[in-house]
C-alpha cells in the first residue's frame, strides 16, 4: 500500500500521545502500509527540526522495522530446503539492526570484496589452491582484519560495518569469509563446538582440511587440529564436534551478537537477537558463560 504523507503527517502528531489504545491504532496503521512506511518516516526523521519531534518518528520508525524484518527472517528460513543464502542472511540481519542500511549500497559492499575472489577462483585449481588465492585476497589485498577476540566491543560486530572498514570481530570476519566461498562454490562448511568453530574444506563428504580464521586463513590438517582447540583456551572433547552446512554461521553470528550485547546488559538488542535465533531452530553452537 502506498505511503499518503498527509495521512503519515497525522499520524506522526499523535506519536506522543500516551494513551496505549492510540498508539496500538497509529502502530496498527502505520504496519498496513507495509515495510514502505519505514523509508517515509526515515526521510520524515532527516528533515524534522524539532530533537523531540525527531527522536519520536526514529523510535517508530526502528520499532517497525524490527517486525518487518524479523517477520523477512522468519520466512527467509522456513523457505525450500537446503542451505540458506549467507548473503540474503546477512542482508536481512543487517537492516535488522540499522534501518538506515540501503539494500543497492549493501549489495555493492558486498559485491566489491566477492569479485576479488571470483575474478582470480578457478574449478582448475585444488581446494588448497583456490583456499591460499582467497586467503591472500581477504587478509592481504582486502586487508580485512581481526580485531575483539574476546567480543567486548560491539563496533566489530556488524557485517555492514566490516565490508566497510574490513575491520570487524571473529564471527564477522568469518561471516564474510563463508559467503564469498558460498558465491564462489567453494565447500566449506562448519565444525562446531561449545564455545566455537572452525571452517572446513569439505569433499566426497570428507574434510580435507580446517581453515584457521584467527591466523590470516592458515591451512591445517587433523594432526594440528589439537593444537588449534588448545591455543583458543577450550578443553574440548571431539566427540563434541557438530559438522555443519555454512548456513550455520547464521546461528553462531546471532549467537555471538548475544553474547556482546547481553554483556552489555542491554536488554533490548537482546530480545530482538533472541527472536531472530528463534527463527532458526533450538540448535545452538556456542556455551555463553553467564556475566557476573
Amino acid at each position: 500500500m502506498a505511503v499518503d504523507p498527509e495521512e503519515l503527517e497525522q499520524l506522526v502528531g499523535l506519536f506522543d500521545d500516551r494513551d496505549t489504545v492510540v498508539t496500538g491504532l497509529v502502530n496498527d496503521r502505520l504496519a498496513s502500509f507495509g515495510p514502505e512506511v519505514v523509508r517515509s518516516l526515515r526521510n520524515l526523521a532527516e528533515r524534522e527540526q524539532s530533537p523531540v519531534r525527531k527522536s519520536l518518528i526514529v523510535d517508530r520508525a526502528q520499532s517497525l522495522n524490527t517486525e518487518f524484518k524479523l517477520a523477512d527472517f522468519q520466512d527467509f528460513t522456513t523457505r525450500a530446503p537446503g542451505p540458506l543464502s549467507l548473503f540474503e542472511g546477512s542482508w536481512i540481519l543487517s537492516s535488522l539492526f540499522d534501518y538506515t542500511l540501503q539494500r543497492e549500497r549493501y549489495e555493492d559492499l558486498f559485491f566489491r570484496c566477492s569479485q576479488e575472489y571470483l575474478a582470480e577462483g578457478s574449478d582448475m585449481r585444488t581446494g588448497i589452491e583456490n583456499i591460499r588465492i582467497l586467503n591472500h585476497i581477504f587478509f592481504h589485498r582486502l586487508k580485512f582484519t581481526l580485531y575483539d577476540v574476546q567480543l567486548q566491543d560491539p563496533k566489530y560486530a556488524p557485517v555492514s560495518d566490516a565490508l566497510k572498514t574490513r575491520n570487524g570481530n571473529p564471527f564477522t570476519l568469518a561471516f564474510i569469509y563463508l559467503m564469498i566461498c558460498q558465491v564462489a562454490g567453494l565447500p566449506v562448511e562448519l565444525v562446531c563446538f561449545p564455545g566455537g568453530f572452525i571452517p572446513v574444506y569439505v569433499e566426497g563428504g570428507k574434510v580435507l582440511f580446517y581453515i584457521n580464521i584467527y591466523r590470516g586463513g592458515d591451512i591445517f590438517l587433523k594432526d594440528r587440529l589439537q593444537g588449534f582447540l588448545k591455543a583458543t583456551g577450550l578443553k574440548i572433547d571431539q566427540q563434541n564436534f557438530r559438522r555443519r552446512d555454512e548456513s550455520a554461521m547464521l546461528t553462531l553470528y546471532l549467537e555471538s551478537l548475544l553474547y556482546i550485547h547481553s554483556n552489555r546488559k542491554d536488554d533490548k538488542k537482546s530480545a530482538v537477537i533472541d527472536r531472530a535465533l528463534n527463527c532458526l531452530g533450538p540448535e545452538r553452537y556456542l556455551t555463553i558463560d553467564e556475566p557476573e
